[in-house]
């Protein structure tokens, strides 16, 4: 098997929480043993409730927050044994697009500082080059140069995402994290970011690690996506296969929700019972138990289901799933 530009190995993050001024405190499992590979050239999709650990993830994956168990592995090599050029060079070639367009740029910062200063900090070009370079890059991503002096709050929300990947792209990176990159954005805004990521994704060879609600961006984008339930991915595959072939109860009742997501008539939506679990107390047995409509007594609330290749390509956490999804 061929080293992954980056894999996670049974990954928990876990934060305390004090309940009380006489209690200790009580852990909320945020991520909980997560494992999975992006390769070179690669999109991942990430989908899920709020509340899952889409957004804790992508963090860990850049180095945001370490892990408090398990192995996040940069081209074959544990962040925790990177030297500090090792970790120099991670740092560069991982990149991230954040949700809010606006509160993740300095507004104190023109926009021409603000793509500049990854070129800075890791030193790259001359200074005399380093501006034709941003300017390139504005340019690249659909702004005009004659707004390099420009700061935040003078540009609309698509424009200021727009900066937010002229800033990831400055330094050349190989994997690009994109937590909800167009959540935040007007509809007809949005399909433009879409389409200029996946144009930069062929330009760059970019991997991506893509955050989102909107399934059918992630279906538009991704090679891959991953199903996250609690903390713990509970499908993973193909973006066809687990869009037209699902094996996980959860995701059924996901893709169910979505609008416009089949057009076949008489198509059922699964409205799931009762409130997602506390991570603070995450059921015994399968996390999905509580509220799948065909859990098992002494089965589905007792054994934990592993992530498990079911089908080519296509793993579950089910124990039911040969069952319900022949």
């Amino acid at each position: 098997m061929n080293t992954a530009l980056i894999e996670t190995r049974n990954v928990q993050k876990f934060f305390p929480v004090q309940s009380g001024p006489f209690s200790g405190p009580r852990f909320l499992k945020a991520v909980n043993g997560v494992s999975f590979r992006i390769e070179e050239g690669e999109s991942l999709g990430l989908a899920g409730e709020s509340g899952s650990g889409k957004s804790t993830l992508a963090k860990l994956l850049i180095g945001l927050l370490c892990p408090d168990t398990g192995e996040i592995l940069f081209q074959g090599t544990s962040l925790r044994d990177l030297t500090a050029d090792g970790f120099r060079i991670f740092r560069k070639s991982t990149q991230m697009i954040f949700q809010d367009p606006f509160s993740s740029l300095n507004p104190r910062m023109r926009a021409g500082d603000i793509i500049g200063e990854p070129m800075r900090i890791h030193g790259l070009y001359s200074r005399s080059s380093q501006q034709e370079q941003v300017v390139r890059l504005m340019e690249r991503v659909g702004l005009s140069a004659d707004h390099i002096f420009r700061y935040p709050h003078e540009f609309s929300g698509g424009q200021r995402q727009r900066i937010g990947i002229a800033r990831a792209l400055a330094v050349s990176p190989r994997l690009i994290i994109a937590d909800e990159p167009v959540s935040a954005l007007d509809l007809s805004i949005q399909a433009q970011i879409i389409n200029l990521l996946q144009e930069l994704k062929r330009e760059y060879s970019l991997s991506f690690l893509i955050v989102a609600h909107d399934l059918s961006v992630l279906r538009h984008m991704c090679d891959r996506i991953a199903i996250m339930y609690l903390g713990s991915i509970v499908e993973m595959g193909n973006t066809g296969d687990v869009f037209d072939g699902f094996l996980h109860p959860y995701s059924e009742a996901l893709f169910s929700a979505a609008p416009h997501l089949d057009s076949k008539p008489g198509k059922r939506r699964i409205i799931l019972s009762g409130d997602i679990p506390s991570p603070l107390a995450i059921p015994a047995g399968c996390p999905f138990h509580t509220r799948c409509p065909h859990a098992k007594p002494t089965l589905c609330d007792r054994s934990t289901p592993l992530l498990e290749e079911k089908k080519p390509g296509h793993y579950a956490a089910c124990h039911l799933s040969t069952e319900l999804f022949p």
